[in-house]
């Protein structure tokens, strides 16, 4: 079991101990904006409220304590109001498409759920293959599949000129939440 899981770590700790030491001297260097990057992709990947909030919250602060532009700053301090900026706005989106609703009201015989638990168990699937599994039309599964994906629960891609779906990380979560999946974290003793 690593620390992680452990609960000895959490996202939204290591997200503000790593602004925290952005925020010394020299402390925004490029792995520092890498590492940061990285844990917002991975918390909006995890639906992880907590962690967007601590690192949108701790930018702004961070942002703020830099003071106003000066005239004459130099190229490495725009720079690292620009990177700021775009942290800025990327947790500010992502803390935005945390799906809402869809996981309490996700009726176990509906499309959408029966949607995401077809995808979660063969990912890849097209709209033609979902509309025959499901046995909807295929409008439907079009129509289904972006409620989905604008939810942040179901990723499409394509695959020659087919739409091909999966399930992310969010959408498995709400599958295990609404009782629809088995949580992929639990290990038998």
């Amino acid at each position: 079991m690593n620390e992680w899981e452990s609960g000895r770590h959490d996202r939204a700790t290591e997200v503000r101990n790593l602004i925290d030491e952005m925020q010394m001297d020299s402390g925004m260097t490029e792995g520092c904006f890498s590492s940061l990057g990285m844990l917002i992709n991975d918390a909006s990947l995890a639906a992880d409220e907590s962690a967007l909030r601590a690192a949108h919250d701790g930018l702004r602060r961070l942002y703020g304590h830099l003071g106003p532009q000066e005239e004459n700053s130099d190229l490495k301090s725009a720079g690292q109001r620009g990177r700021l900026l775009g942290q800025i706005d990327i947790t500010f989106w992502a803390l935005r498409r945390l799906p809402s609703g869809l996981q309490l009201n996700l009726d176990p015989h509906g499309h959408a759920a029966r949607f995401l638990t077809a995808i979660a168990h063969e990912p890849g699937l097209s709209n033609e293959q979902l509309a025959e599994r499901l046995q909807v039309d295929i409008t439907e599964i079009s129509r289904v599949g972006r409620k989905l994906l604008s939810s942040g629960v179901a990723w499409k891609g394509k695959q020659w000129r087919h739409n091909v779906w999966s399930i992310t990380p969010r959408g498995v979560t709400c599958l295990e939440q609404a009782g629809l999946m088995e949580p992929q974290g639990s290990v038998a003793d």
